[in-house]
């Protein structure tokens, strides 16, 4: 008897969610455990543990701990929640990217697996290879939302696009590293009125 084939794409869908599924819940573990011990001191065996998994589960679906990697920093960097809040407005979306750079307290888990993903990137040439690529993708999403702010007669004509983006990208970056480096209200708070300023500054109507 021949096979529905839409109880059987169903079907597959399912079993491909229910693996998209257990990748995230297993990314989120690696930056917790990152974030609370290193990469040096986070393996394989201790990541699979922490996600209840088996060590097969975890080699099915990542070959190294590079790879679990440079899944849990992609996962990181995916839209917030409340994006759609913020459509129709290139700039709006602009500003909520870049405010997503001001620290959460008491602890924010993921911005501390970022720096030492960055500290580890800078021996090993795997994730240096997957940090290279993955900021690349973001500076071309924040060109596409400034040039997209420029169409719409949101963000000023006389930038330059690209020159632009970098510079901001710069600017968040190091406010991320000194919110690290001396946490705090004091130093969350000035991160915060300086990106907004930097936003401010490129609007048309500012």
């Amino acid at each position: 008897m021949p096979e529905n084939s839409a109880a059987t794409k169903q079907g597959s869908s399912t079993v491909e969610s229910r693996g998209k599924l257990q990748q995230r819940h297993i990314a989120g573990v690696v930056y917790d455990l990152i974030a609370e011990r290193g990469i040096e001191n986070v393996t394989m065996r201790q990541i699979a543990d922490a996600a209840n998994v088996s060590l097969g589960t975890i080699t099915y679906h990542f070959r190294s701990k590079e790879e679990l990697i440079a899944t849990a920093l992609e996962s990181g960097y995916a839209l917030p929640d409340d994006w759609d809040q913020y459509k129709g407005s290139p700039a709006a979306q602009l500003r909520r990217i870049a405010l997503s750079y001001i620290e959460q307290m008491p602890a924010n888990r993921w911005w501390r697996f970022w720096i030492n993903s960055v500290a580890m990137s800078t021996r090993n040439a795997e994730l240096q290879a997957i940090q290279s690529k993955r900021f690349d993708k973001q500076r071309r999403f924040w060109i596409k939302l400034i040039a997209e702010g420029q169409k719409a007669g949101e963000i000023r004509s006389d930038l330059a696009v690209e020159e632009t983006a970098d510079r901001m990208l710069v600017e968040v970056h190091g406010r991320i590293i000194l919110q690290l480096v001396k946490p705090g209200s004091k130093m969350r708070n000035a991160a915060r009125d300086a990106i907004n300023k930097m936003i401010d500054d490129v609007l048309t109507n500012a």
